[in-house]
């Protein structure tokens, strides 16, 4: 038997370089499609991108006036979202509104509970706000009364203190009471006339329900929100204004005015023509009424023209330390305008 020798592999030949550079290419362009996939924003399919997905779809149903399956979605997205809670409570609320302006309450009251549920953070005044009236419209003012009486809860102990021991209560409107003080004070914001007519202690019944019928529909308009109308914020500034300015002539002016005999003497004598009867008849001269009999007209004129004074004085203080630029030329703009649209016409 012949004895051959194994065939030899042949010994392989290297590799060429470029072959070298194109498979680092293919791998390193391999790292970096793995990269883009792991990193990229997740999609539909993950749990926080099918919840984001979700809120997008129901925002566009929104914006498109279909509610209902906008707020099923909502609703899905709140159960699923990874979102903060104020977050979440600010889409409830957000849709609460909008079925608000359609008048469709029932809903809108779903959505404020879930924004009250999830925590309204800056929000929660106007929630609340909201929820009350969502219970007035629905109906339900008992509710809506418990409701308000939570978010603005007297503090009766203070209340208390400002009560005289003899002011007694004369009614009550649900945990409100209404007292003696309450009904003379509103008799005397009445117009003199008007007021004369309460005076009758059988009148006094018909005053004591207006009171109560006051109360009870200004319970109704904040249920109702009235008080956040903006043009009721507007006047009840400008109220405000003005009993804050008429409290500060008050305290400020009037209370500080000192009034001396002298002076009332001499505001008399340089005033003689505002204290004078009229001629008893036709062609006599009219008489001046003596000091003593007109002090008290003097006194109260004499308080008034002081008062004028320190007034203007006040306003003139303030114009001066106070950063104030007045146009008045402005105040004809509109009437040139409309003169000039007129003659163009």
């Amino acid at each position: 038997m012949e004895l051959r020798e194994p065939p030899r592999t042949p010994p392989t030949a290297p590799r060429d370089p470029l072959v070298r550079i194109f498979l680092v290419g293919q791998l390193a362009l391999l790292l970096i499609i793995l990269a883009v996939v792991w990193l990229r924003p997740p999609g539909p399919d993950s749990v926080a991108g099918a919840a984001a997905h979700r809120r997008e779809v129901a925002s566009k149903l929104k914006a498109a006036g279909v509610l209902d399956p906008s707020a099923e979605l909502f609703a899905e997205y709140l159960e699923s979202s990874g979102d903060p809670p104020e977050k979440r409570a600010r889409v409830a609320y957000s849709l609460a509104t909008t079925y608000l302006e359609r008048g469709s309450y029932e809903q809108a009251l779903r959505w404020l509970y879930e924004a009250e549920t999830w925590g309204a953070g800056e929000l929660t005044g106007e929630v609340d706000q909201r929820i009350v009236e969502t219970l007035e419209r629905l109906g339900r003012p008992h509710a809506a009364q418990a409701a308000l009486q939570s978010r603005t809860a007297l503090d009766a102990d203070a209340e208390a203190v400002r009560r005289a021991a003899d002011d007694p209560v004369v009614a009550r409107v649900g945990a409100e009471e209404i007292y003696r003080s309450d009904v003379q004070r509103a008799l005397d914001q009445l117009p003199p006339q008007a007021a004369q007519a309460f005076q009758a202690p059988d009148r006094r019944r018909e005053l004591l329900q207006k009171v109560v019928a006051d109360r009870l529909l200004w319970r109704k308009a904040v249920k109702l929100g009235y008080d956040r109308d903006p043009e009721v914020q507007r006047q009840e500034a400008e109220v405000l204004r003005q009993l804050a300015v008429g409290r500060l002539v008050e305290r400020e002016v009037l209370a500080n005015l000192s009034v001396d005999e002298t002076d009332l003497r001499t505001f008399y004598q340089a005033h003689q023509q505002r204290y004078q009867r009229p001629p008893e008849n036709e062609g006599e001269e009219p008489q001046t009424v003596p000091f003593e009999q007109a002090r008290r007209q003097v006194e109260q004129d004499y308080r008034q023209v002081k008062a004028q004074a320190a007034y203007q004085e006040m306003v003139e203080t303030e114009l001066s330390t106070a950063d104030v630029e007045l146009f008045p030329e402005r105040l004809d703009e509109q009437s040139s305008d409309n003169r000039s649209g007129e003659s163009n016409g």
